[in-house]
C-alpha cells in the first residue's frame, strides 16, 4: 500500500493524526469536514477503522479518539507506537494540545518532530519532546499541560521549564524578540487564576510570557486517569 491509494479526504484526515498524534470526530468536523453532522463524520472515521487507516479508543465514553491504523503505519513507514493507545500522561497532553491549536479561530498548528528538526536543529534533545506550537505569526509557544497537580506545582514546573529553554541562546533571543511564550493548559477559570498568582509569585512571568488557556474536556481524563 502506497501513500497514493488513499483517498484526499483520507490523506488529510492521517495527516490530522500524524501531527497531532490523535484525533477526534468533533475536530475532524471543524478542520476537515465543516459543515457536515457528527454522525457523518463517525461514518467516515467507521470506514478508516475497518480498513485499519485509522485505530479507535476510548476517550471519555462514549466519545473516541483515533490513532493511526495499521495499514496507515505501513503505508508511511512509521513506528509501530503511533497506532497503540495513549497513556495516563500522554492521553491529556496531546488531547489539550490537539483542542488547543485547533480550537476557534486560532491558526497555530504543533511541530511535528521533523519539523522540530528543521525549525530548531540547534534544541537539545532532552527539550525536544514537550509539544511546540508555531502561530500564524511564527511566534514559537512551548506547551505546558496540567496533569492535576496543585497550582503552586503547576507554576514550578513552568517556572523551570521556561528557565531551561531560555538557557538556549536561540530562544532567548526569540523571547527578546517577542516571538516565544509559554502556554499553560488546565481545567477551569479558577485554577487558570491560582496558576497566573503561583506563576507571578514564582518569578515566572519576569522571564518569559506566559499564556493560560482553558482546556474543560481536560478535567473528564484527568478523572479517568486516577
Amino acid at each position: 500500500m502506497t501513500e497514493q491509494i488513499f483517498r484526499p479526504r483520507d490523506l488529510s484526515l492521517v495527516e490530522l493524526v500524524k501531527r497531532y498524534r490523535l484525533t477526534t470526530n468533533r475536530v475532524i468536523a471543524s478542520q476537515l469536514m465543516p459543515g457536515r453532522s457528527l454522525n457523518a463524520v463517525a461514518k467516515v472515521t467507521a470506514r478508516l477503522c475497518t480498513d485499519q487507516i485509522l485505530s479507535r479508543y476510548v476517550l471519555v465514553p462514549p466519545e473516541n479518539y483515533f490513532r493511526l491504523g495499521n495499514q496507515a503505519i505501513s503505508s508511511l513507514g512509521l513506528s509501530a507506537r503511533l497506532s497503540e493507545p495513549l497513556g495516563p500522561q500522554s492521553l491529556p497532553t496531546d488531547y489539550a494540545t490537539l483542542i488547543y491549536a485547533t480550537g476557534g479561530d486560532s491558526r497555530r498548528r504543533r511541530l511535528t518532530n521533523e519539523e522540530l528538526n528543521e525549525y530548531m536543529p540547534w534544541l537539545p534533545q532532552d527539550l525536544s519532546h514537550a509539544p511546540y506550537c508555531i502561530d500564524a505569526n511564527g511566534q514559537l509557544e512551548l506547551i505546558r499541560v496540567d496533569l492535576g497537580g496543585s497550582p503552586q506545582h503547576v507554576a514550578r514546573k513552568t517556572t523551570q521549564a521556561s528557565l531551561d529553554r531560555l538557557d538556549v541562546p536561540q530562544i532567548s533571543e526569540l523571547s527578546a524578540a517577542s516571538r516565544f511564550q509559554v502556554v499553560v493548559l488546565t481545567t477551569s477559570e479558577e485554577k487558570s487564576k491560582a496558576i497566573s498568582r503561583s506563576l507571578i509569585a514564582c518569578g515566572c512571568t519576569d522571564s518569559v510570557r506566559v499564556h493560560i488557556a482553558v482546556i474543560p474536556r481536560l478535567s473528564f481524563l484527568l478523572l479517568r486517569a486516577n
